[in-house]
């Protein structure tokens, strides 16, 4: 097979890796060389969902090292982590909850466990959970809500920002969601508990149709013609890098009411689409996908480095800037970013084989699942592998921070 034929197949890989996974890491694309793309795109969505275990969940000590936003970085790093540890990323930054207001990290690990059990699941059943998820309650002001004074925060996000979108609902929409799903409270035990006083009695209209509860609520916005379409592009956005043709989006949001609002068939229908294999770096590796990537080709696993170049990136897990969760776009690019990332590579241990290697240029780009290089990225990076007076584990620390910072590694 000619060499470029190869790259061509090697780069295709190491896209739906890079996409569907927190890699690829280093290694990990050559593995399916000679094999049919679509066995890829197979094995991450049927790959094992990953076992986080139990962290420590002290709200006393945060830096105690097994917290729970160490212990989700470290099942990030595993290579056998397929979609489903992607899709429990999605969630939690469209379900957005963040510890900064709920203060209890038991209630957060509860929700984060909830997100696991549905990131490939139904759409409906999860968003019926997530309305009664205690965390979530608390984040969005639901908890000790009274039918009679109702706060609105949680019926507007969720219309807006959850399942329908901006656009389609009214404010009329927005007060009887919330008081329909008033009279939820949160005991000392961290559960939910229905007070009998402050739940609504009496129908109200919401959408359309007749509502009291929590379940009547949500069974309403999950049969709203607009909520289809609204999952479909957010999904389809975070997976491809852009917004869906409309026909694209007929399409996709069909296969999805059609399934009954299941997720794993529609996420499956958009993988092997012709959109999302020629999507090649249309967007910005978030910097939750940055490191973790990275810090594989640097060759260290040292769970506090990582959290600390998360925090200094800006996307630390459960730590959302807002409730509409993190951007995307082009501010992940900033030059302050590029600059946190050149250093966070001089930091890392050098590579003894890199240095080693007879053209270190070319291994630092395999390591880091780059096999088509443009040509001003390749000859940065050759200027700088000439620069005279650095010996061999500097030179290679040098290559390595110029690859990863490239749009090559920071693009998805």
């Amino acid at each position: 097979m000619a060499s470029s034929v190869v790259d061509d197949e090697r780069a295709l890989i190491a896209h739906v890796l890079r996409r569907t996974t927190f890699g690829p890491f280093p290694g990990q694309t050559e593995r399916w060389v000679g094999r049919d793309i679509g066995a890829v795109v197979e094995a991450v969505l049927t790959a094992q969902p990953m076992a986080p275990g139990t962290p420590e969940l002290s709200d006393d000590d945060a830096d105690a090292g097994n917290g729970p936003i160490e212990r989700w970085l470290t099942v990030l790093a595993d290579p056998a982590a397929g979609l489903h540890e992607k899709l429990v990323w999605f969630w939690h930054g469209h379900l957005t909850t963040s510890y900064d207001k709920v203060g209890q990290w038991r209630l957060l690990w509860r929700q984060h466990l909830l997100l696991r059990r549905h990131a490939l699941g139904n759409f409906r059943t999860l968003l019926h959970e997530i309305t009664r998820d205690p965390a979530m309650l608390v984040y969005l002001d639901g908890a000790g809500s009274r039918a009679d004074a109702p706060n609105e925060n949680f019926g507007r996000e969720l219309l807006e920002l959850f399942a329908l979108g901006r656009g389609n609902y009214t404010q009329g929409d927005v007060r009887a969601a919330a008081i329909a799903l008033a009279g939820m409270d949160i005991d000392d035990d961290g559960d939910v508990v229905i007070d009998s006083d402050a739940v609504n009695h009496e129908p109200r209209e919401l959408l359309g149709r007749k509502v009291f509860g929590a379940h009547d609520v949500v069974d309403a916005v999950c049969e709203q013609p607009a909520c289809a379409p609204f999952l479909v592009t957010e999904l389809f956005r975070f997976l491809c890098g852009a917004d869906p043709e409309p026909a694209t989006l007929h399409r996709l949001a069909d296969v999805f009411v059609n399934s009954g609002l299941e997720i794993r068939p529609l996420v499956t229908e958009i993988l092997y689409s012709s959109e999302f294999l020629d999507s090649r770096s249309a967007r910005p590796r978030y910097p939750i996908e940055w490191v973790t990537a990275a810090s594989a080709v640097f060759g260290f696993d040292d769970i506090a480095a990582r959290r600390e170049a998360v925090e200094r990136l800006g996307q630390v897990p459960f730590e959302p800037p807002n409730v509409a969760g993190w951007p995307s776009g082009s501010r992940w690019l900033s030059p302050s970013h590029t600059i946190v990332r050149a250093a966070l590579a001089i930091e890392a241990p050098p590579l003894a084989q890199l240095a080693a290697a007879a053209d270190p240029v070319t291994a630092a780009f395999e390591r880091a699942a780059i096999y088509d290089p443009t040509p001003t990225t390749r000859d940065a990076v050759t200027a700088l592998a000439a620069t005279p007076g650095l010996d061999p584990r500097a030179r290679a620390a040098a290559i390595l921070a110029c690859v990863v910072s490239s749009p090559e590694f920071t693009l998805s």
